[in-house]
């Protein structure tokens, strides 16, 4: 029991740490990180803007949620509907033949890192998050909406 507990909040560490480099990254290069990210057609150019615009926020708040473990569970939640958005995408653009192109996932952090992600290798990258949210949201020994961090265990 106690080691799942630990494995669980590992989990909610790793994934929130891949969201804090990628929000970060495109936050210090936003036209580098979002440069193969592709629309519904019926998706207004006003929601286009908005999600661009907050996405990097969004991925920092979740991040910093899952590191800390405060609201684990609802912050797995948003993280998985996120992950299996940005999972349609690239298997929308590998089904297009762009499989090899930069991803650009994680913006600046990926020059700064010197590692190019490939559309293929950000989709594997997608499935173990999706893993991860899922032992999040399943497992963790909080409520949904606990705001209480995973460090707090015993209080």
């Amino acid at each position: 029991m106690r080691y799942r507990y630990w494995l669980v909040a590992g989990a909610g560490i790793v994934l929130g740490m891949i969201f804090l480099v990628a929000g970060v990254g495109k936050l210090l290069a936003p036209t580098e990180a979002l440069q193969l990210f592709i629309f519904p057609a019926f998706f207004s150019a006003a929601l286009e803007v908005f999600i661009l615009d907050w996405l990097p926020y969004l991925e920092i708040a979740i991040g910093v949620l899952l590191v800390i473990g405060m609201g684990a569970r609802l912050a797995g939640a948003i993280a998985l509907m996120l992950t299996a958005a940005m999972a349609t995408n690239n298997a929308w653009l590998l089904a297009s033949g762009l499989g090899e192109e930069p991803c650009g996932c994680f913006g600046a952090a990926e020059r700064i890192a010197r590692v190019r992600l490939s559309v293929m290798g950000a989709l594997y990258l997608d499935v173990m998050m999706i893993a991860l949210a899922l032992l999040v949201i399943l497992y963790y020994q909080r409520g949904f909406l606990s705001l209480r961090p995973w460090i707090m265990k015993g209080a």
